[in-house]
């Protein structure tokens, strides 16, 4: 078994170093041919040194497991570039931010065994080979058109061991509800995430957000937090406070965002259930508008 990994990020290399701790082979697909790699692993005082093989996207061998951590909006063409690679029912871990790749997926690879994950690992880079893990965080993986109450092949092993859980859509929605409180507002003030919470003004707005978020999770019937949706972003943000969101970074750096994935999926499973968000539509526009 050959876990292939998409989306040789910062994120997409430390789990490739956790599976290759756990025993498991691993291939990086990439656009450039190359024999293998050194990627340095720093966390905390220990420093490991792994060798990262990568495909070419000219490479025959099928893939059976592939796990991607491309940015959302980036999925699809991504997969389609090796689609002629991919068994039909592969196994597919996507672990990404945001909503709404994961059907696109399935419909794309409708015989496929299609995986959603979601980490608050931390990791960042500081040279294309020298990684810094900054966070182990917890991982949720679940099967997503299957029942299913494990982990993919060989991700038992891993460690720390993800949470088999046993409905991914709700861990989903979770994670989701608590990036339209932070990501779209630190964007648009450009500012860290402890800012949200030190800012009266800024603090007001990430509440307007989360009563709109709320709105939408009770007319889906969706118990994905114990107590008010603010309460849990203003604790992640103050746990993250000297951290830059990925949608901040993105606007700084003149790249496209994943709002469309994040509060744009928001928006659109509001106008669906015929529900009115103006604030989040308002975020939506002003973010998409930055990141032109």
């Amino acid at each position: 078994m050959i876990w292939h990994i998409l989306g040789a990020g910062a994120i997409g290399q430390l789990f490739a170093t956790r599976l290759i701790d756990a025993g498991v082979s691993v291939r990086i697909l990439s656009r450039q041919p190359s024999d293998y790699y050194q990627l340095h692993l720093l966390e905390g005082k220990d420093k490991r040194t792994y060798t990262l093989h990568p495909d070419s996207i000219d490479a025959k061998e099928p893939i059976t497991h592939l796990l991607v951590c491309t940015k959302a909006p980036d999925t699809v063409d991504a997969l389609l570039t090796h689609q002629h690679r991919i068994y039909a029912n592969a196994h597919i871990l996507l672990l990404q931010n945001g909503m709404g790749q994961h059907e696109a997926v399935q419909a794309l690879l409708p015989e496929a065994h299609i995986w959603a994950g979601i980490t608050t690992a931390g990791a960042w880079r500081s040279e294309p080979f020298t990684l810094h893990c900054v966070s182990q965080g917890i991982t949720e993986i679940g099967l997503l058109n299957r029942h299913n109450q494990g982990l993919p092949d060989g991700w038992e092993k891993v460690s720390p061991q993800p949470i088999a859980a046993a409905n991914i859509q709700l861990s989903l929605w979770r994670k989701l509800a608590i990036n339209c409180a932070i990501n779209p507002l630190t964007a648009v003030h450009q500012c860290l995430n402890g800012e949200l919470v030190e800012n009266s003004v800024f603090l007001k707005q990430m509440r307007e957000v989360c009563t709109e978020v709320e709105q939408v999770l009770q007319a889906l019937n969706l118990s994905v937090l114990e107590g008010p949706l603010i309460e849990h972003a203003m604790q992640v943000a103050h746990q993250t406070a000297k951290n830059r969101s990925s949608m901040l970074t993105d606007i700084l750096h003149s790249r496209p965002t994943e709002i469309d994935f994040i509060t744009g999926y928001l928006c659109h499973q509001a106008d669906l259930l015929g529900i009115s968000l103006p604030f989040n539509h308002a975020l939506l526009e002003k973010v998409k508008s930055l990141s032109s």
